[in-house]
């Protein structure tokens, strides 16, 4: 079998915000689309050729079709528009391909279905010329179930077939003899006369009683199709499964990600005490420079979780760092008297106002601040002082909703000053974890980041070569991911939710209900 088909022009609007500028075949499941998880299985199972049938925003199906095609050279991707796809279903699409595929043998999958690379391996060995892959585990009414004759051949296909009249639960992934496939193609054309907008799997129940076609069970392997935003929530659990007590060191953000103000975010506290448990090194990393490590570790403790300052990693960490290595002068703080203390203590001159020729102005997250010291930092940078922003999050995430953060503060002193910062700590700046690696002697596939923010910790850990995890309680929605350029390794609602990715955790099956079918 040299040829498979991808069905993918519609419009997914049960994913909708995320869809509005995303085809359903471009979300991203740990990390990679839809469709990227599909190409490159049929490509694993040695399949040559795959024509996807494009339709609602083809080019960005293009495009990934494009960049797999690209990483594969054992593939090739043909991508055919469907111009319909508003008015039409799958089998107007499949019906596209009739001169390129009507008695040719091939393979046939839906685009909004993720599964394992060895299913296809497996739907390609199973006997019988043709055949549907099965999955004799779960019964959900959303998916196409399949019965069998006395003989074990496919007599029907539909959604709304009965628990107890069930063989097994379709996933949308199809095997067609030639004979099958003319047959097939034949009867496309007499539905498509009749309703223009009907569905291919019709066509197929319309042909198993003149066509042999078996059941091919996929094992235990993982699938999940994908109709709305509770999918693409099992979808990220099953595949981007990222288990942290695989990892040496995980590293967690702190505002938005294990706590929101002073509320912590449910299950945050067992998922840490289980990994020290476990061998694992916990650290908490945090841009926010209005408090020093012994604060954190109050606030962490008095919400549940032992820490010493040892576990506490600061964007401040990095300007005393900087200002250290270049034994700084005078340096002038827009920042808490928590920060100019920590500043202070490392050594550091500290200046009153502009009058005392600052060398350094360092703005931080400053939640005293006034305009008497956006004033004086302005005046030092104009007069030649270094601008050093601790870290650029604009907003910072608490329980009422967003509030201005170091980056809106830098930003004003910006404006003000007619001057960029120099530069810029904190995340994403690998050298926020450079160090603590080195020290620790880790390489950066021993350690996963798990954060709120895509443009901080996830860009860190990619810009590391690390894994991530990317919580939905603080900064990022599950559509800033789907359109990010950056991806995580894997998505959660909350940080509570990754103790079901712990090694032995037992992890219910949510496609549907369990069933036990005869295998």
């Amino acid at each position: 079998m040299n040829h498979a088909v991808i069905l993918a022009a519609g419009i997914g609007s049960r994913l909708r915000p995320i869809t509005l500028s995303v085809p359903k075949g471009c979300v991203p499941v740990a990390g990679r689309p839809i469709l990227a998880h599909q190409l490159h299985a049929y490509a694993d199972a040695g399949v040559e050729n795959v024509t996807v049938v494009a339709g609602y925003l083809a080019d960005q199906t293009r495009s990934c079709c494009r960049a797999v095609a690209e990483e594969r050279d054992d593939l090739s991707v043909s991508v055919v528009e469907n111009e319909l796809y508003a008015n039409t279903n799958n089998l107007y699409s499949l019906n596209l391909l009739r001169e390129r595929l009507a008695g040719e043998p091939f393979l046939l999958s839906n685009g909004d279905v993720v599964f394992d690379p060895e299913v296809v391996e497996r739907l390609l060995a199973a006997d019988g010329k043709s055949a549907i892959a099965c999955d004799y585990t779960t019964y959900s009414g959303e998916a196409m179930k399949v019965t069998v004759d006395e003989t074990d051949h496919v007599d029907h296909i539909a959604k709304d077939v009965e628990r107890g009249d069930a063989h097994a639960t379709s996933i949308d992934l199809y095997r067609f003899s030639g004979a099958f496939s003319a047959r097939l193609f034949d009867r496309a054309e007499r539905l498509l006369d009749a309703e223009y907008d009907a569905w291919t799997e019709v066509a197929i129940d319309d042909l198993l009683d003149e066509s042999a076609v078996v059941p091919a069970s996929i094992g235990g392997s993982d699938w999940v199709e994908i109709d709305d935003h509770d999918d693409l929530q099992v979808a990220d659990r099953t595949f981007g499964d990222v288990a942290l007590d695989t990892f040496e060191a995980v590293f967690f953000d702190l505002d938005g990600t294990i706590y929101l103000g002073d509320s912590l975010v449910d299950g945050a506290a067992e998922v840490v005490e289980t990994l020290r448990r476990r061998g694992v090194s916990v650290s908490f990393l945090s841009n926010n420079s209005s408090a020093w490590k012994d604060d954190y570790v109050e606030k962490l403790e008095a919400l549940g979780i032992d820490a010493t300052t040892d576990d506490v990693v600061l964007s401040t960490d990095g300007v005393i760092a900087y200002l250290d290595e270049r034994d700084a002068a005078e340096t002038y703080v827009v920042g808490t008297d928590a920060m100019r203390d920590a500043i202070a203590d490392s050594g550091v001159p500290l200046a009153a106002d502009a009058s005392d020729d600052p060398e350094y102005v360092v703005v931080g997250f400053d939640t005293d601040l006034t305009y008497e010291k956006v004033r004086e930092a302005t005046l030092a940078i104009r007069n030649g002082a270094e601008f050093l922003l601790a870290h650029g999050d604009t907003v910072c995430p608490t329980a009422e909703g967003f509030v201005p953060d170091c980056g809106a503060i830098g930003a004003l002193v910006e404006t003000a000053a007619g001057r960029p910062p120099k530069r810029v700590f904190g995340k994403p700046d690998p050298e926020m974890l450079t160090h603590v690696l080195a020290d620790e002697g880790l390489d950066p596939e021993d350690v996963v980041v798990v954060g709120d923010r895509l443009e901080t910790e996830i860009r860190l850990a990619d810009t590391l070569g690390c894994s991530s995890v990317c919580v939905l309680t603080g900064d990022a929605s599950r559509t800033d991911v789907a359109t990010s350029e950056v991806q995580p390794s894997a998505v959660a609602v909350t940080v509570g939710d990754l103790r079901d990715s712990f090694r032995g955790a037992p992890r219910s099956d949510e496609r549907g209900e369990s069933v036990s079918y005869t295998d």
